[in-house]
């Protein structure tokens, strides 16, 4: 926790920074969009219309860039203070806007998604100012089609599911090294004046960390709980004849753990199995949840890769930042979720 003498937070609502600012609390996590509530009093907001205002939230005025920018989706006066609940510009692309009509005749077949999104968001989000850059859009090294993609859908959903199932995992060498599969997810950039949307690749965990923590320097609380890799997936090939396959790995003994909706894909039971395999063998990186509390690396991004040096050699070692919680008012408390891929329950049998 570090005091208010080093960090002063400054929130700005249309450019204008609120006098009387009370607290705030932000939450990052996986490929959902960054989310800011805040309270303060300041009168000279009281009868304004703070709906889809631009609200910055700055840890220290000196900062040259935010470290939340988004926009006001709900707001809640009182007598004593107002409350506001702020999202990313992603939030213009998940709720706001109608849904697209893809069909035989209107659809973004041969385009990639990075191609489809450019285009959507200077087409639908961006129409009397620039809310989300495209300038960070950079195409994957492992393109994603929309070709066959049709029906009404809501854009940042359809795009939101392909990206949570592809894998990086090329040669079926790969699929059997941990090391060597990948998971893409957005990431929202903050620049100067506006705010970009990019797709990461996950990094390896061999990687050089990006922060060191240690009960001596940033570690303010710690807590694990561990869970069983998975031990098996199953799933069904494509085309007419739908057939199950399931791909086995080891004997299980922390007990039996099985990954049932996969986006594996393939024609026949071999090819499939043979897809099946990076999902299991990536599922081997996710038995711990780690909670961390810091008292620093409060911009740290989601991917990151930290290493914790702890006398407990079940707890020391690296890992990714899957999310991220920020308080702040008097004090600021960051906590920090370390490996957390989300159970399905339907996975234990």
């Amino acid at each position: 926790m570090l005091q208010t003498s080093l960090h002063e937070p400054v929130l700005l609502i249309d450019g204008k920074r609120v006098n009387s600012f009370i607290s705030g609390s932000l939450s990052q996590s996986g490929n959902k969009a960054e989310n800011l509530n805040a309270r303060f009093s300041d009168p000279s907001l009281e009868d304004m219309s703070l709906t889809n205002k631009k609200v910055e939230l700055y840890l220290r005025e000196e900062d040259g860039v935010p470290i939340f920018r988004g926009y006001i989706r709900q707001f809640n006066p009182s007598d004593k203070n107002i409350s506001i609940s702020a999202q990313d510009a992603r939030a213009f692309m998940s709720g706001d806007l109608v849904p697209i009509i893809m069909d035989e005749k209107d659809n973004y077949d041969g385009y990639t998604v990075i191609q489809f999104l450019k285009e959507y968001i200077e087409t639908q989000v961006n129409v009397n100012e620039t809310r989300l850059s495209v300038e960070t859009l950079h195409e994957m090294d492992r393109p994603i089609y929309m070709t066959g993609a049709r029906g009404s859908k809501n854009p940042f959903k359809t795009i939101q599911k392909e990206i949570n199932d592809k894998l990086d995992d090329e040669t079926s060498v790969d699929r059997a090294d941990i090391n060597a599969i990948f998971k893409y997810f957005f990431e929202i950039i903050h620049l100067g004046d506006v705010s970009g949307l990019t797709i990461r690749k996950t990094r390896s965990l061999e990687s050089s960390p990006d922060f060191i923590f240690s009960y001596k320097d940033g570690i303010t609380s710690l807590s694990y709980r561990e869970r069983s890799p998975p031990s098996y997936a199953s799933g069904t090939t494509e085309g007419e004849k739908k057939e199950q396959a399931v791909f086995r790995y080891g004997n299980a003994p922390s007990g039996v753990r099985g990954i049932k909706k996969t986006s594996a894909k393939g024609s026949s039971r071999g090819e499939l199995r043979e897809n099946l395999i990076s999902h299991v063998i990536l599922g081997q990186q996710f038995t711990k949840e780690i909670t961390l509390g810091v008292s620093k690396g409060y911009n740290i991004g989601l991917g990151n890769i930290i290493r914790i040096e702890v006398p407990d050699s079940n707890i020391a070692g690296q890992y990714r930042v899957t999310g991220k919680t920020l308080s702040v008012g008097n004090s600021v408390d960051c906590t920090l979720m370390c490996n957390n891929e989300p159970i399905v329950i339907s996975d234990y049998i």
